[in-house]
């Protein structure tokens, strides 16, 4: 039987932690403070990889409600832009995480583009502006509980668990 991809990430962590880290030696601190981020990033990994396409499909989804909501504020040039990408990240292969991961891109720049209003800077109306900054407040809080495993952010002990953060999303 093959280890699953759990054990597998449990063995990289315990090799880095109990064989490379106690064998290096003090003074080759940078060495060792990879071997540590190694360490961390994979329990991470760990912790992400299970949830990773319901997360992108959740980012996704938010950012193209919030492309809908800037459609009729769009700069003329702009709104064809964002009604393509808007249509390839609907039209995307949903559990093809690559696909996915590009059509956040794709989107994610052509709403970059309206938002910064052209070359003539337009401002956005105050429904747009509100569109934008609902967005912001649940695309932060998504971002943050995704990682905060890294255990940087001061108030991690607050931020929900993963699985919670694809509540309601459907």
């Amino acid at each position: 039987m093959l280890p699953n991809i759990d054990l597998r990430i449990a063995n990289m962590i315990k090799a880095l932690e109990q064989v490379i880290l106690p064998a290096l030696p003090r003074e080759q601190r940078q060495a060792r403070d990879q071997a540590m981020l190694v360490a961390g990033h994979l329990g991470m990994i760990g912790e992400q990889w299970k949830s990773a396409l319901r997360y992108e499909q959740v980012s996704l989804d938010d950012l193209a409600g919030l492309a809908r909501q800037l459609l009729p504020d769009a700069p003329e040039l702009l709104g064809p832009r964002l009604e393509s990408a808007l249509a390839a990240a609907e039209a995307c292969d949903r559990v093809n995480i690559a696909a996915l991961e590009q059509a956040n891109i794709d989107l994610g720049n052509a709403v970059d583009a309206v938002i910064l209003g052209g070359e003539d800077h337009a401002p956005l109306s105050q429904a747009a502006s509100d569109a934008v900054l609902a967005y912001g407040l649940r695309h932060a809080r998504r971002e943050r509980t995704w990682f905060k495993a890294n255990h940087l952010d001061p108030d991690r002990d607050e931020l929900p668990a993963i699985a919670e953060i694809f509540a309601g999303a459907d």
